[in-house]
C-alpha cells in the first residue's frame, strides 16, 4: 500500500470521515511487517482487532459461571428466609426489650426499698453526742440567718422611707390599670 494512501486514511479516520472497509484497510496494513518507520507508533492502535481475535473463553467458564450461579441463587435463599422470619424477629425483640425494662424498674425499685441509714452505734452515748453536736450546728445557722434578717430590716427601717406613698402610688396605678381594661372590653363590646 502507498504511504500516501495511508496518511491519507489516518487523516480521514482521526476526522471520523472512514467507512468500516478503510478502517479494515488500516488495520490490515498496521498488522502487517512493511510499515513505514513513522507510522511504527500507530501498530498499537490497529493491532487490537487480531489481539482481541486471540483471545477465547477458557473450557471451564461455563462450569465456573454455573457454580457462580449457584452460589448465588444460595445467598438469596438466605436472605428469603430472614425475609419471612422479619415479623417474629421484631416481635421477639420488642418482648426482650419489655423483659429487659421489667427488670430494670424491678431492680430499681428493690433497691430504693433498702434502708440507708442503720443504727451504727451500739453505744447511745456516742450516737447522743453526735445528735447534739449536729443540732448545735442548725442551731448556729438558723441564729445567724435570724441576725441576718433583722439587720436587713434595721437597715430598711433606717432609710425613712415613706410607706404611705408608696402605697398610694401602687393603689393609683392598680386603678388606672383596671380602668384601662374596662375601656377596651368597652370597645371590643362596641
Amino acid at each position: 500500500m502507498d504511504n500516501s494512501y495511508i496518511h491519507i486514511l489516518l487523516e480521514k479516520y482521526w476526522n471520523c470521515e472512514t467507512s468500516a472497509d478503510q478502517e479494515n484497510q488500516l488495520q490490515d496494513y498496521f498488522s502487517g511487517n512493511n510499515v513505514s518507520q513513522d507510522l511504527q507508533k500507530y501498530i498499537p492502535l490497529f493491532s487490537y482487532k487480531n489481539d482481541e481475535k486471540s483471545k477465547c473463553l477458557s473450557k471451564d467458564f461455563d462450569v465456573n459461571l454455573q457454580k457462580a450461579i449457584k452460589s448465588a441463587d444460595k445467598k438469596t435463599k438466605k436472605y428469603i428466609i430472614i425475609k419471612i422470619f422479619a415479623p417474629a424477629l421484631r416481635i421477639a425483640v420488642s418482648a426482650m426489650l419489655v423483659a429487659a425494662m421489667g427488670l430494670g424498674i424491678y431492680f430499681i425499685a428493690k433497691a430504693k426499698n433498702e434502708t440507708y441509714f442503720a443504727e451504727t452505734y451500739n453505744d447511745p452515748k456516742p450516737a447522743i453526742k453526735q445528735a447534739t453536736f449536729a443540732l448545735d450546728k442548725l442551731s448556729e445557722a438558723l441564729n445567724a440567718g435570724e441576725k441576718a434578717s433583722k439587720e436587713s430590716l434595721q437597715y430598711i427601717n433606717d432609710m425613712e422611707i415613706d410607706w404611705i406613698s408608696i402605697d398610694s402610688v401602687i393603689q393609683d396605678y392598680i386603678e388606672m390599670d383596671s380602668a384601662i381594661s374596662e375601656q377596651k372590653a368597652n370597645d371590643t363590646n362596641l
